[in-house]
């Protein structure tokens, strides 16, 4: 019995069916209902409504991003009068959602803010001397990010100007200069595949690529370089994002296909990011 309501959103684009049944079918029991927000093109729609459940609703506008699907989610909570929001992408599986409720919404002594569990990856595996509640976090990604709907509010919803890459990374921040805090609980597992991965050995040593398009490479480096000027307090992040530049430019150059188109994608991105105004906060509220 659910004593609080969990509205629950999944975005998709082109899923792969048996992993979208594997990340429905981990929390379908816990939520009360799932929205799946759909960014594939009209015109293939139907081809990828694999799920059939009378929980579950699909939804979207032809407007591809993720945090206008997001804010979607966000007022439909409010009017609808649920509680909670969870905020799923398509390539995310829990291993224990119905553990994630009982130590936030069901523990009166859980840390209030933004929830979200170990994520897991190839690059970030368990841990088993991670347990229970972290301290305060800086950010975390949105997939798995269970909050109230009142937080979201306090927050301002998600900023539209970031579609697709670094919406959680703004979210987050945002959510610090308002004062609200981030939580992870290590007990929590969120399995998460990133991009098409590709494994190569590199003089003994396993390399994991993104292999994502020149576009994308564009869009997330364009995102960090403007979150470094809209957040300068933000010092952590920017040291990640130098490690991160230097470390996936020469795995790129050295490994992917259409190594140049990327890597000319990836610098216009970065002197878009700086060279840019710095856009207005837009926020679904206003």
């Amino acid at each position: 019995m659910i004593s609080n309501k969990i509205l629950a959103i999944v975005v998709t684009y082109f899923p792969e069916r048996v992993l979208l049944e594997k990340n429905i079918s981990a929390f379908i029991d816990d939520v009360e209902k799932i929205l799946i927000w759909e960014n594939t093109p009209e015109d293939k729609k139907l081809q990828y409504r694999f799920i059939d459940h009378p929980k579950v609703e699909y939804c979207g506008d032809g407007i591809n991003s993720i945090s206008h699907a997001l804010n979607y989610a966000w007022q439909y909570a409010e009017t609808n009068g649920y509680n909670y929001l969870l905020t799923m992408d398509q390539d995310s599986v829990f291993e224990n959602f119905s553990q994630y409720v009982n130590v936030t919404i069901g523990n009166s002594h859980a840390p209030q803010g933004i929830w979200t569990p170990k994520v897991v990856s190839e690059e970030n595996p368990k841990n088993p001397s991670e347990q229970g509640w972290s301290g305060e976090i800086y950010n975390t990604i949105t997939s798995g990010m269970l909050q109230s709907v009142a937080l979201v509010a306090k927050n301002g919803g998600w900023n539209e100007v970031f579609a697709i890459d670094g919406l959680d990374d703004d979210y987050c921040f945002h959510a610090q200069r308002v004062g609200i805090k981030i939580y992870r609980n290590y007990d929590i597992y969120l399995i998460q595949q990133y991009g098409v991965p590709q494994t190569v050995n590199f003089f003994g040593h396993s390399i994991t690529l993104r292999n994502y398009s020149a576009q994308r490479y564009h869009s997330i480096y364009w995102s960090h370089a403007l979150l470094m000027r809209m957040y300068p307090e933000q010092k952590y992040f920017r040291e990640l994002c130098y490690c991160y530049w230097k470390g996936m430019i020469k795995w790129i150059f050295l490994f992917e296909e259409d190594r140049f188109k990327k890597l000319y994608k990836i610098i216009s991105g970065i002197v878009s990011g700086y060279t840019c105004r710095i856009p207005r906060r837009e926020l679904k509220s206003e």
